[in-house]
Parts: C-alpha cells; structure tokens; sequence
C-alpha cells in the first residue's frame, strides 16, 4: 500500500464496529489503505477489533486506528465521536452507519413478538438504535464533511425479506427502522450532493451475525445465511466506483435464497 492508493490514509468512521457486518468493514476498509475508527458500546470487543486492525496494518506505521466507546442514539455522544475523530486525523472521509438491533437487548425470544404484544419499550428502542443512531451519527459528521467538500456515507438498512423494501409480519419496528434508513438516506442525499458528499444506503439481506444468530431467522434460512466479510466486499466495491457514479440502493441476497 502507498499513497498512490485512493484510499492511502482516509478516515473511516464505523459505528457497530466491533461486531457483525461492521466489524467485518472494518478489517475489509484497512485492507485498503483507511484509518479505521471503531465505534461500539462493548470497549472489551472494541479493543480487540483495533487490535486486529493494528496486526492487518503492522507494516504500515504510519497507518493508525482509533476505538470509541460510544452509543448512537446519544447526540452528546456522536459529537463526541466526530470530534475526537477530527482531533486525532484531522479529517473524516467515510461514515459507515452500521449499529443496529433486531430486539430489545437482553431478550431471549426465539419467536418475535405481534405488534399487538410488541411492548413500546421495544418498539422505542429498536427505533432508537436502527433509524435515530443513524441520524445522529450522519448529523455529527456533516459539518467536518461540508467544510472539506467532500466525504462518503453509507448507511446500512435491510434486505432480509426485503426489509427497506417492503414489510414483514412480526417484525414492525425492525421493518419501520429500516424504511426510514431508507427514505432518510435518500433525503439527505439530495440535500448535500452538492457540498460533494455522497449518502447511500446499502440492504444486506441475511448474514451471519449476532444479530440473527439466536433468532428464528437463522433456522427458517440455515445455510443460506451470507457472510459478515461479503457484505463488507459489496461495501467496499461501493467506494471503489467512478466519482461520476453511484450504485443506487444495492440490496445483496444469497444465491438460491429469499428472492420476494
């Protein structure tokens, strides 16, 4: 790596960093040349994130990464997360806003629940973590991206039974989320395309993660489940199109599985 690389010592900030399709971006954007901030609420699994980062850049010194223990749907936080980002690289390139939830934390259930039985607690918190942390984290990050006319977001809705698309019983707020992932990528993306920044949306469909891995999800489609690291191919093939170019809302599903 050198600095003919396009991507020779940018900055990435990835919230939901140290786990899932975040992490995987993570190692798949030092790969190719980016200083990578891993943002999370776990500092133990951030720490050994950055760790790894630090092993896959070893032979570049002048490469560094950064952990943050924050949570996105703090606003005090993700000013923070900006800030610190600025301070320590005086730049910030790249927003991959990957934190996201399927359940209210803690819970065991293996079924979903109806909306009819669906507590607004739940419902709060998933709107919380999956629409309102990606509007935080975008919001925090705008002012350094319009100052240097530039900068690159992508924010990580759902194709899994077409979720971002079209809904799916049991799953209301999961599926409101990440319409709104949706519709409020498309809106910021008409509002700041002329400050030279680029907003997309990217829809995974089922991935191994621990996210579904205690959900019926993962046993309704077994084998068919992606992988963290081929989400985080499809992302980083998003950053190496054209600068004329854009791949408007690119939804990945496995081959042979769910199609509609």
């Amino acid at each position: 790596m050198n600095s003919e690389n396009l991507f020779y010592k940018q900055v990435a900030i990835v919230t939901g960093g140290s786990s899932g399709i975040g992490q995987a971006t993570c190692f798949a954007l030092a790969k190719i040349g980016f200083q990578v901030v891993v943002v999370g609420t776990k500092p133990e699994a951030i720490n050994q994130t950055v760790s790894q980062l630090n092993e896959l850049s070893a032979s570049q010194p002048e490469i560094t990464h950064l952990g943050l223990a924050l949570n996105v749907i703090c606003e005090e936080d993700m000013q923070t997360m900006a800030a610190k980002t600025l301070d320590h690289f005086g730049r910030i390139d790249l927003l991959i806003a990957s934190a996201g939830i399927g359940k209210k934390s803690g819970s065991q259930q293996l079924i979903p629940p109806s909306t009819a039985s669906l507590s607004l607690d739940e419902w709060e918190e998933i709107l919380n973590v999956n629409l309102t942390g990606v509007f935080l984290s975008n919001k925090a990050v705008l002012p350094v991206m319009v100052a240097q006319q530039s900068g690159h977001i992508i924010n990580i809705s759902s194709a899994t039974s077409m979720h971002g698309l079209r809904g799916q019983a049991y799953a209301p707020a999961y599926c409101a989320s990440k319409f709104g992932v949706v519709g409020f990528s498309e809106s910021l993306a008409e509002e700041v395309c002329a400050d030279g920044i680029r907003v997309q949306v990217f829809l995974p469909g089922l991935v191994t993660t621990p996210l579904v891995a205690k959900t019926a999800l993962s046993r309704r489609f077994g084998g068919r489940a992606m992988s963290a690291s081929s989400m985080a191919a499809a992302i980083v093939n998003l950053l190496q199109q054209p600068s004329n170019a854009i791949i408007a809302h690119p939804y990945v599903l496995p081959f042979g599985g769910v199609t509609a």
